[in-house]
């Protein structure tokens, strides 16, 4: 089975009252299934291949021992922020109030559906949640400090693979 194969992403809107309840339902569901899940605030995802780039990253990590996290939640949220810092990453979960939301689960034995089906009832299901949108150029450039002329040269349209570039060297500050 390839890592692409056990990443699945479930988008949507959520309004969370108490993030502390909604992450206690997330591990209740992750621990029943023995799976990984890890909710990310969606404005700060420059798509759907983000969002599995970097879960692959953390998963290589663990299996080459690399991993700097003590946990594959942790060390997704990591590569998605394209940090090494806990503090910065942090900033990528989710928060009370209404959100974008992408649910990343990494299962390697479990039947999917059950996962899936039980993760939908979280939130209201909308795959263009992920998307890159003009309206997240703000908040993901300033997030992944890409610049001006990184975009003029790169061209607007480039500004997801430049993430992806980000996430891709987070490698190299370990």
């Amino acid at each position: 089975m390839t890592e692409e194969n056990i990443i699945q992403v479930i988008c949507g809107d959520a309004s969370i009252t108490s993030t502390e309840d909604f992450i206690h339902r997330i591990k209740q569901i992750s621990e029943k299934h023995g799976i990984t899940i890890q909710a990310i605030d969606a404005d700060f995802l420059a798509g759907r291949k983000h969002a599995i780039f970097a879960a692959e990253k953390a998963i290589r990590a663990f299996k080459k021992g690399e991993n700097i996290a003590k946990n594959l939640e942790m060390e997704t949220l990591l590569y998605i922020a394209g940090t090494r810092q806990i503090e910065k990453a942090l900033q990528f979960g989710i928060k009370r109030g209404k959100n974008k939301i992408a649910l990343i689960a990494i299962n390697p034995q479990t039947r999917k559906t059950d996962v899936i089906k039980e993760l939908r009832e979280l939130i209201s299901e909308d795959p263009r949640a992920i998307d890159y949108t003009n309206s997240k150029k703000e908040k993901i450039t300033q997030t992944f400090n890409i610049t001006h002329q990184e975009i003029e040269a790169a061209g607007e349209e480039k500004i997801p693979d430049l993430v992806l570039e980000r996430v891709a060297l987070t490698d190299l500050t370990k």
